[in-house]
């Protein structure tokens, strides 16, 4: 029965060490519609889109932000855009 409790108390201290997921954090990400400087490395595309026909443009940047933070990139260079506008396109970087 002791071991049986030590068992537990070992297996709950342990539960509360587990570490939570890193998030990207998308508001660090700057979009533009110009040019990376040249001391920028390109991180490739990225996409952004929102599911619901009545999303946002902006809805629509900020899922484009969030993939470009997973990347490591800190700017995109905004490409296409949807006529709806639920749907962004274009280039991560990683800006020193």
């Amino acid at each position: 029965m002791k071991l049986v409790l030590g068992s537990l108390v070992i297996l709950s201290l342990l539960a509360g060490c587990s570490s939570h997921p890193i998030k990207p954090e998308a508001k660090n990400v700057e979009t533009s519609r110009d040019d990376a400087d040249e001391d920028c490395k390109n991180l490739g595309k990225v996409q952004g889109s929102v599911s619901s026909v009545k999303g946002s443009f902006e809805e629509a940047l900020e899922d484009l932000k969030l993939d470009a933070a997973r990347k490591g990139a800190n700017f995109v260079k905004i490409g296409q855009t949807s006529a709806m506008g639920t749907s962004v396109q274009g280039v991560a970087y990683f800006c020193p």
